[in-house]
């Protein structure tokens, strides 16, 4: 299904060989998508579906499908744990929506985007191999598996976000739109292994994860897009 999304999309993107712009005006468009730019095994591909008023007012969704990501070494989770031996770090990333009213200014600059978005709950599992491990001044040994998990949330969304729009009725298109007023949230964890933390220890990693997990901008329920479209 992945390759014959990537086939689709790169078809349409290269069929937006003409250069000039037709009106928008009381126009419909849909389109195909990612979520996630198409490296380490993740696409979220997603759907497009909206309504162009005029060339300046644009009312329409974004829906991305759940997908599975492998992290490894680039989990930026695992970096904050600090813990070394790493197997393997997978995430299983929920479904997005948002719901979106955008506004360009002038043609050809970038637009604003409004509205309300949705993430559902998303889990990282990291593995490490046993070893013997120093764990806020105690020593363990063993193997050890942490899931973190962040819950599903929604909240206002503001971003922003440039689409070109070809002669032929095709465009392409990239946004980024968080929820800035909602906290990004604390994320729940569990421990399991033969590892067998402390409470006070448990504690001591949780902390780490969630500074390093709140640090990140990119922790926002949000939608980041890339994609392709055609109106009409």
């Amino acid at each position: 299904m992945r390759q014959l999304f990537i086939t689709i999309a790169f078809l349409l993107s290269g069929l937006t060989h003409s250069v000039a712009q037709q009106s928008l005006n009381n126009s419909w468009q849909v389109g195909l998508g990612l979520g996630e730019l198409p490296i380490g095994g993740s696409l979220k591909p997603s759907i497009t579906l909206g309504y162009h008023f005029n060339e300046h007012l644009y009312v329409g969704v974004i829906y991305q499908t759940a997908d599975k990501i492998k992290r490894d070494k680039s989990s930026f989770n695992v970096k904050a744990s600090e813990l070394s031996q790493l197997t393997q770090a997978k995430e299983d990333v929920a479904q997005r929506l948002l719901v979106q009213c955008r506004y360009t200014p002038v043609r050809y600059a970038p637009y604003i985007s409004l509205g309300f978005v949705y993430n559902g709950s998303d889990v990282e599992t990291m593995n490490f191999a046993p070893a013997n491990r120093i764990i806020n001044g105690n020593t363990y040994n063993g193997d050890l598996q942490i899931t973190q998990t962040r819950k599903a949330g929604s909240g206002l969304a503001i971003g922003i976000g440039y689409q070109y729009n070809f002669n032929n009725g095709l465009s392409i298109n990239a946004e980024w739109t968080p929820a800035w007023f909602t906290p990004i949230p604390t994320p729940e964890y569990s421990f399991s292994g033969t590892t067998i933390l402390s409470s006070q220890d448990k504690q001591f990693i949780k902390d780490k994860m969630t500074d390093g997990f709140k640090s990140s901008v990119t922790n926002r329920y949000k939608v980041f897009h890339i994609g392709v479209a055609y109106h009409f």
